[in-house]
């Protein structure tokens, strides 16, 4: 018997480790103590079926719109990511990949009074890496909409070493200033003594994050796509900024379909890019 119960051991002791394996997809809710912002930060992170914490993974950053928060992109009735990327994997249209949203709030993920860029990219990001088995090398993707595509747009452009693809869902990136209707010119970011300014506005503006001195920089290929109908004129932005990308020669493309400023457009474009992304790239 003694030696029946050495053997057991001995094989026991020659086992790998039980990998942490997820049977179906999850969503996690979480919060992130912030350091530089001096208060909690929800978010949300999806973990794919079959999920192996010792594998590795690409990984998705999801920056939400204006009034929204971490729980749109993962909401059944706005962006229902879940549900999208479980189809996409299921039908092998994408690898299976670790996603993540954030609420900022009404930041429009600017340095501003908060200092919301910087906790993303200095803490929220390096948080999130070193928690989720995240591939090495660049195998980050981030797509916004509305506010979230103005914050997409300026990360990829000003942080381009950090992101492997961008897209950018009716982003209000207006240049050089938005329309009256449009909900930046309600927020603490964008104001001075309590009403819009235009100076501060324009000192976000997408072109200014172009560095001229450098003679090569490597961007990541845009995905940009609006409705057609957008009552807060994005097919417009989408066109200026077709125009931006190829006067600097960065790899992009554009998607306008039948519709308004909606979750409707922004699910068909980000399942659409979100394929071509993978059709077109080794992550």
């Amino acid at each position: 018997m003694r030696l029946l119960v050495c053997f057991f051991f001995i094989i026991s002791a020659c086992q790998s480790p039980k990998k942490e394996t997820t049977h179906t997809s999850i969503i996690v809710h979480d919060t992130l103590q912030s350091n530089i912002l001096n208060k909690p930060l929800a978010y949300k992170v999806y973990l794919p079926e079959e999920y192996i914490s010792e594998s590795e993974y690409s990984i998705l950053y999801l920056l939400h719109g204006h009034g929204g928060s971490d729980k749109d992109w993962f909401n059944k009735n706005e962006g229902n990511a879940k549900t999208i990327l479980d189809s996409l994997i299921k039908i092998k249209a994408i690898k299976p990949l670790i996603a993540v949203t954030l609420n900022a709030g009404n930041s429009w993920y600017v340095d501003s009074r908060e200092l919301m860029e910087t906790a993303y990219i200095k803490e929220f990001i390096p948080y999130i890496e070193e928690k989720y088995p995240i591939k090495n090398g660049n195998s980050r993707i981030i797509a916004g909409n509305s506010a979230g595509g103005f914050g997409s747009l300026r990360f990829s452009l000003k942080y381009p070493e950090l992101f492997h693809s961008s897209i950018l869902l009716s982003p209000a990136a207006y240049a050089p200033l938005p329309p009256v209707i449009s909900s930046s010119r309600k927020i603490e970011a964008f104001a001075e003594n309590g009403a819009f300014n235009d100076s501060i506005w324009q000192s976000y503006i997408y072109s200014k994050l172009i560095d001229s001195k450098k003679l090569t920089t490597i961007y990541p290929k845009f995905y940009t796509s609006t409705g057609d109908d957008d009552v807060y004129k994005i097919f417009k932005v989408v066109g200026d900024l077709k125009t931006f990308f190829e006067n600097h020669h960065i790899a992009n493309e554009t998607l306008v379909i039948d519709g308004d400023h909606s979750w409707d457009v922004w699910q068909y474009c980000f399942t659409n890019d979100l394929v071509r992304i993978f059709k077109d790239n080794k992550l």
